[in-house]
């Protein structure tokens, strides 16, 4: 598939270092790696599905809690899709998914308990468009 208004995919880091987190915060993963058609912000730590891009999503959220557990989800306008947890220092916990994203949805990783933190590069949010919806009726 050539680069274009269709494609919508993006891969985001935090950066070196610990970071403590409050409750209910979104998670601003600020180091892009893949951003082409800048659907996600990493100054708000929204992915916004634009016009032309609604279909089916793969995403993917990997975490590493710093000294303490965290918890944390994936949200899609403002609902939680599914929630990671570390009881550890420095633990790790993924989950990927597939979710139909219509233009104008919202997704984001939030803090889901006070005091978590969030443990350097190891922290990553991914996403990209699988199938398109645009103008699918079943």
């Amino acid at each position: 598939m050539a680069l274009g208004s269709e494609l919508a995919a993006f891969t985001v880091t935090l950066p070196s270092g610990t970071q403590t987190r409050s409750a209910d915060s979104k998670v601003r993963y600020d180091q892009i790696i893949y951003n082409p058609q800048n659907e996600y912000s990493p100054t708000t730590g929204i992915f916004t599905v634009g016009n032309g891009l609604a279909g089916v999503y793969w995403m993917s959220v990997s975490m590493m809690s710093g000294l303490v557990p965290a918890h944390t989800t994936i949200m899609k306008n403002g609902e939680i899709l599914v929630w990671l947890f570390t009881n550890n220092s420095y633990d790790m916990a993924t989950q990927s998914i597939t979710v139909e994203l219509s233009a104008g949805d919202k997704i984001w990783v939030q803090i889901a308990n006070s005091g978590s933190s969030l443990f350097s590069v190891y922290n990553t949010f991914s996403a990209f468009k699988i199938m398109s919806t645009e103008g699918f009726s079943p």
